[in-house]
């Protein structure tokens, strides 16, 4: 049943104008941290600071590993350094660590020798970069012993659990730590009491290194749909799992990254209304500038056939109409590649075959557009020429904009960039300028002679 927001809030606020630590507690002890996290954002700072004085640590830190960073900075900057410390120890490792690395050093110091040896523990993290598996593996996890008996591992989980972060499944690692086998939480379950773990444990463990980029992450949990990934350093010790709701996290992070790219707009790392229009402005400026200069390249392919269009004042009324359809196409053949491409439908070898498709596609698609612009550029009248010139180029301009828009991105991947970067804005400029040009040549060509 979805929560009333707003008569929680009205509640929440109530409770901390009387002091009633007790109510309050238990009014938010059954309460899911993202309706938790929802009702804060309608509390002021200094609501905010009292809620977060008086609610359990554990809790806590449950709630503030929902929020975000500017939030959660100002929380631990009004709640000062002893309880923020005791609320961060209180976090998921991998959610402390993010926040930490976010804060300025000197602070971020202050609360790691604060924490003893969670501090040390996410320091540990703190070496991994942020996109990295490394940056987002957690180190709560269960390891055991392959000669341990079914009945003792259970024993030894019952101890652990209150500080793991997922016991979906059961690694297992030998004396040096190396990750050896896996076994989920089921088969442990239904095993006979006495049997090894070496016995009814699948050594055949798919991980991931813990330098791996946090894209290779997401694609494994897409290929091997599990709950959790372990991951390893370069002698195979166990040093820390991924779970689920975190590789969700990324997926989003990379879309949003991809559709920030296709837009032709430099990746932000805050939300929207967290970013500054400075920072909005330095996103955005920069492809701007080169799409505008680019652009400017229409205008001497316009200046350099103005006797063309002097001689048919008619082809100018069409130019808009066939600039537009090169660039449309362009768009769309480049997005479904850039997707097909990230998402590992597409590969680098499928290079011809692609180009195939998207050929035949604009042979298709330039037919059926090229009747259309017959008919329409056949009502300004002007003779038959016109018409024919509008619809040929029509045609050529469409075939070639889904080449074109298809090849860029495999251009970028075969070069070992972003295929992203290829952006719907960029593959228009392009296609415009070659558009225009053949437009003009068709146009040279029936109208004056080759």
């Amino acid at each position: 049943m979805e929560t009333n927001i707003a008569a929680l809030v009205e509640k929440v606020r109530a409770l901390i104008l009387s002091q009633s630590a007790d109510e309050l507690i238990g009014l938010i002890d059954d309460l899911h941290p993202a309706d938790i996290v929802d009702m804060l954002q309608s509390l002021d700072d200094s609501e905010r600071e009292a809620f977060f004085r008086i609610i359990p640590v554990e809790k806590a830190g449950e709630i503030l590993g929902e929020l975000e960073f500017e939030d959660q900075a100002g929380i631990i900057d009004s709640i000062g350094l002893s309880r923020s410390s005791q609320i961060i120890s209180e976090m998921a490792t991998d959610d402390a660590a993010d926040l930490i690395a976010e804060l300025p050093a000197d602070h971020r110091d202050q609360i790691l020798d604060a924490m003893n040896s969670e501090g040390e523990e996410l320091r540990g993290l703190l070496r991994y970069e942020e996109d990295s598996s490394g940056g987002i593996m957690t180190t709560e996890y269960v390891a055991v012993k392959a000669d341990w008996t079914a009945e003792y591992t259970m024993a030894q989980l019952r101890k652990s659990a209150p500080d793991v972060h997922t016991a979906y499944y059961i690694y297992v690692i030998d004396a040096a730590d190396r990750l050896v086998g896996v076994i989920s939480l089921r088969e442990l379950v239904i095993a006979d009491l006495n049997a090894r773990i070496a016995d009814i444990m699948d050594d055949n463990v798919q991980s991931v290194h813990v330098d791996a980029d946090q894209e290779e992450v997401v694609q494994m949990f897409q290929k091997y749909r599990y709950l959790a990934l372990p991951v390893v350093d370069s002698d195979g010790v166990l040093t820390g799992i991924i779970t689920a709701d975190d590789v969700l996290d990324v997926a989003e992070e990379e879309a949003t990254e991809d559709i920030q790219k296709i837009a032709a707009v430099v990746p932000l790392d805050k939300p929207y209304f967290s970013t500054r229009l400075r920072e909005l402005f330095k996103s955005r400026i920069v492809w701007l500038m080169v799409l505008f200069l680019a652009e400017s390249i229409t205008g001497g392919i316009l200046q350099k056939f103005s006797d063309t269009m002097k001689s048919a004042i008619e082809l100018t009324f069409f130019i808009p109409l066939l600039i537009d359809s090169g660039g449309n196409a362009g768009a769309q053949a480049a997005t479904t590649v850039i997707r097909g491409l990230a998402v590992r439908d597409i590969r680098i070898k499928d290079l011809g075959r692609v180009l195939g498709r998207e050929l035949a596609l604009g042979l298709i698609l330039g037919c059926a557009m090229a009747a259309v612009a017959f008919l329409r550029a056949g009502r300004v009248g002007g003779g038959f020429e016109i018409p024919m010139v509008v619809a040929a180029s029509v045609f050529a301009i469409v075939t070639m904009a889904t080449a074109v828009g298809a090849l860029l991105p495999m251009a970028a991947v075969a070069l070992k960039v972003d295929p992203a970067t290829m952006s719907a804005p960029l593959v228009t400029t392009i296609v415009d300028g070659l558009g225009l040009m053949i437009y003009f040549f068709i146009a040279k060509a029936v109208l004056l002679g080759a």
